[in-house]
């Protein structure tokens, strides 16, 4: 390898303005594909789109729809029931139909009128007689006289004789004495010859409003269910259009039971008329972009509107959280950026002695772009989980020149100031040196792809590019950099000292290492095992609710929305039959969902078609004959039920209301235990969707493999080692401090009471990846400086002394290019960087105090033999 390396540095002093060229034209080209990048917030991003349940949720939105934005309309009920704000949540309604990938809307209003303009118009009337009576009396009084006449006719139509013999004496009753001496004058000047029509004339006039109330009262009072619902449905069939009633009107439909809302009602009007909902279905598949468009589109919707300045109007749900994240995405990651170089520098000025000490920071924003941009040209997407990549090769890629600049200015004065030469010599050795750290640590990263969550296998295969592409950068730029500058020159414009105060300290700290090696050990391996007991106590976290920004005005019109409604949380179920409408399937649907409603208390609720049905006919049993089915599927709202049954019958939903506190992993049992009580027959095919469920499945995809994971990578990290090394010593050697770490880092979750999401809970391949590079240029350099003739302790104080200093400086840079997520808006990011600069201090010790104790532990005993 060091022939190979040899040539390899002899190119780049041959050509170093050649390849700055080739470096630049390349970056170039890289730069063209950032703006390809894609970003992805979905719950694709935890579910692998081939799997069983992204296929049936891709079914359920092909026939249902995809997420819903809710809009809350909030203020006195007196003036959100009027008819001013009806008219303007109709018109809002119809504009936001109008934006591309909203493909319609439902609120009360809608559903008032679709139930007005069915065959058999109806309206929900209130639960009892008392408030179904008293709103007919008012809607008699607010329509027109011809219209009541109508009805009226209709009804004396409708009556039996003994109705109307009831009725006629009913009404004589109510005549005074003059009445009847008027109406006994009245008939015999008619003569033998009058009709009945002719005495109900004489009648009507003679009756003053207030008798014509009572009799009007007693006249419904002697309808039989089927006249009532008849005469109903001519009262309703004169109203105009709910938007366009009047106040009073309007107030006491709203308000028919008893002063309240009725059950039809109330989700559409929650919290007894403080607020209006509105519902806007979305297309299928919408991406973050599509999201970002319609939130923007939706805000300037807002503004715009005409509604009362008391009145408050927020949107909420998935699609409009989402869209508002992009943006925050964007700004984010600028911040990371900005706040990693500043940091960077500030960390390279105060403990890396060096001339141009800012070179290897400079050349790792190369690296940015070409890792980011081949992104763009490879389609690999920008998500919560790569996102955290951006500062994380910051701070690797400087960490990489930092030791090729560390070795050129050490040689660069062993070679008298010769450039040529100390440039040759810094890529034979380190060249080497970090690059089997590189490639091991780009192996260790790969080890995500087994992950079964795609946003992980994104994660480690953008690192393990970053971490390429910048060894590449960094290795050719710094060495083109520095001949160029340096081999016209004997001597540095500036010199630097030979020995550092931070140098002096890890002389003298090896020396401490040297003599207690044993408890040192001891205790890492303890306070290790402690650390692997507690992982299985740590929950996961994949609400991605709870991983955005809590400030975003949408998340927290998303929460004021589920304190007034209560949760939105629902785990959906598909049902498919040849027909989900058959009496069969509805009545096991009905039993099934009574079933889970009543065993779990953290079911809340159902939405279904049974469950519709149930309110329709006044919570009487379902009905068996599939033509009163039918029939009572006619009278259904049709934008309400075709949120649970498909037109053609061949699919419904049932969606369960969960309990909005409910932790993420308490969601997945419930739903696991639900989901195993199907006990559907031959026929009926039950499965559970939507995007709720992905989130769900994805909290197993992210803690699936990750066992595997970690043993995979510590037997690349293992094997990889042997084959360089060839000797397994030096391999365990090596590894051994890594091991110990892998325990310290759940520990310090469970200390710090942090959950695993999918960010921290990649932490063992990060560590494997850093701690490796640490403890192999260690072991590099204690090789050669063995390889000099030195004993154990001189060689590994040696060791420290040279390329500790390096190190220490290296994982000061990756510690503070990890910092920088705390700084960040994102809970999922704040908590990966806090658990990251934890974890890479802890590999930083571990490599200088570890691997010298070990070293020197086991050549004691070898010796001891001897």
């Amino acid at each position: 390898m060091e022939r190979l390396f040899t040539k390899f540095g002899d190119f780049i002093i041959r050509r170093s303005k050649l390849t700055i060229i080739v470096i630049t034209i390349l970056t170039v080209f890289c730069s063209l594909g950032l703006p390809k990048l894609e970003m992805q917030m979905g719950n694709n991003v935890f579910v692998n789109e081939a799997s069983d349940v992204f296929k049936r949720t891709t079914t359920y939105q092909e026939q249902f729809g995809g997420e819903s934005i809710f809009i809350m309309i909030s203020g006195d009920p007196k003036v959100l029931i009027s008819q001013r704000t009806s008219q303007e949540i109709v018109r809002f309604a119809q504009k936001a139909g109008q934006i591309e990938d909203i493909t319609g809307s439902m609120h009360y209003i809608s559903l008032m009128n679709e139930m007005l303009a069915m065959e058999h118009p109806s309206l929900p009337l209130g639960e009892d007689e008392a408030s179904r009576s008293k709103l007919l009396n008012t809607i008699m009084a607010a329509i027109s006289e011809q219209d009541q006449r109508s009805i009226q006719q209709s009804m004396m139509k409708n009556l039996t004789d003994q109705q109307r013999t009831d009725l006629q004496n009913y009404t004589l009753s109510q005549l005074t004495k003059n009445q009847q001496q008027q109406l006994a004058a009245k008939m015999a000047n008619l003569g033998e010859k009058n009709t009945v029509e002719q005495q109900n004339a004489i009648l009507n006039g003679l009756l003053t409003k207030q008798q014509n109330d009572a009799i009007a009262i007693y006249a419904q009072g002697l309808l039989t269910p089927q006249q009532q619902s008849a005469m109903a449905s001519q009262v309703v069939q004169a109203l105009p259009a709910v938007q366009d009633m009047d106040d009073n009107l309007l107030q006491q439909l709203v308000f028919s039971d008893k002063g309240k809302i009725p059950s039809q009602l109330m989700t559409m009007i929650p919290d007894n008329g403080k607020h209006i909902l509105i519902v806007l279905n979305t297309s299928k598949n919408t991406d973050i972009l599509t999201y970002s468009r319609i939130n923007r589109e939706l805000n300037q919707l807002i503004d715009s509107s005409n509604f009362e300045s008391k009145i408050t109007v927020k949107a909420g749900g998935m699609p409009v959280v989402l869209g508002e994240v992009k943006d925050e995405v964007i700004s984010t990651m600028a911040i990371m950026l900005a706040i990693a170089v500043v940091l960077m520098i500030v960390v390279l000025f105060l403990v890396f002695p060096v001339r141009r000490r800012v070179l290897s920071l400079a050349f790792v924003l190369v690296g940015l772009i070409w890792t980011f941009g081949f992104m763009g040209w490879a389609g690999l997407p920008i998500t919560v989980a790569t996102m955290a990549t951006l500062p994380i090769i910051i701070g690797l890629g400087t960490d990489f020149g930092v030791q090729f600049h560390n070795r050129y200015e050490e040689e660069l004065k062993i070679s008298n100031y010769n450039a040529t030469a100390a440039v040759a010599k810094s890529i034979k050795h380190m060249g080497p040196s970090v690059g089997i750290a590189v490639f091991i640590m780009s192996l260790s990263f790969l080890t995500m792809l087994l992950s079964k969550a795609p946003m992980m296998q994104q994660f480690g295969l953008t690192l393990a590019i970053g971490v390429m592409f910048c060894y590449i950068i960094e290795i050719c730029l710094l060495f083109s950099t520095f001949h160029l500058l340096d081999h016209k020159h004997t001597k540095p414009v500036k010199s630097v000292k030979d020995s550092t105060w931070l140098s002096r300290f890890l002389e003298k700290y090896t020396h401490w290492v040297g003599k207690m090696p044993v408890p040192i050990i001891l205790v890492a391996l303890i306070l290790s095992v402690i650390g692997f007991s507690t992982e299985s106590s740590i929950p996961t976290e994949t609400n991605l609710m709870k991983m955005i920004p809590q400030d975003l005005k949408a998340l927290k019109d998303t929460n004021s929305l589920q304190d007034v409604v209560g949760s939105t949380i629902y785990i959906s179920y598909l049902v498919e039959a040849k027909d989900v409408t058959d009496p069969d399937t509805l009545n096991w649907m009905n039993r099934f969902e009574n079933k889970v409603v009543t065993q779990y208390k953290d079911v809340e609720g159902v939405t279904s078609l049974p469950k519709l049905m149930l309110q329709m006919n006044g919570n009487r049993d379902l009905p068996n004959d599939q033509k009163e089915i039918a029939n009572l599927i006619e009278q259904m709202p049709p934008t309400l039920l075709k949120s649970i049954v498909t037109t053609n019958k061949h699919y419904a939903t049932i969606q369960f209301k969960i309990n909005k506190d409910l932790a993420s992993s308490e969601q997945l049992a419930l739903m696991n235990t639900i989901t195993q009580h199907i006990d559907a027959s031959d026929g009926i095919k039950v499965s559970p969707v939507g995007t709720q469920v992905m989130m769900l499945h994805g909290i197993d995809n992210v803690r699936a493999n990750h066992n595997l994971i970690t043993i995979t990578g510590l037997s690349i990290i293992f094997i990889g080692l042997l084959l360089v090394y060839r000797h397994l010593k030096y391999a365990l050697y090596s590894l051994l401090p890594i091991v110990l770490v892998l325990g310290f880092s759940p520990g310090t979750l469970h200390v710090l009471d942090l959950s695993y999401n999918p960010l921290t809970i990649a932490l063992s391949c990060l560590v494997l990846g850093i701690g490796t590079e640490f403890t192999i240029l260690i072991m590099e350099r204690y090789r050669e400086e063995k390889l000099k003739g030195l004993s154990t302790k001189e060689a590994i104080t040696v060791s420290l002394s040279k390329v500790g200093q390096a190190i220490t400086v290296s994982g000061l840079t990756v510690m503070i290019g990890f910092s920088t997520l705390l700084f960040v808006s994102f809970p999922v990011l704040r908590s990966f960087g806090i658990t990251t600069v934890i974890d890479t201090l802890y590999s930083l010790i571990c490599a200088i105090t570890i691997l010298p104790a070990i070293i020197i532990l086991f050549r004691k005993k070898k010796r001891s033999k001897r």
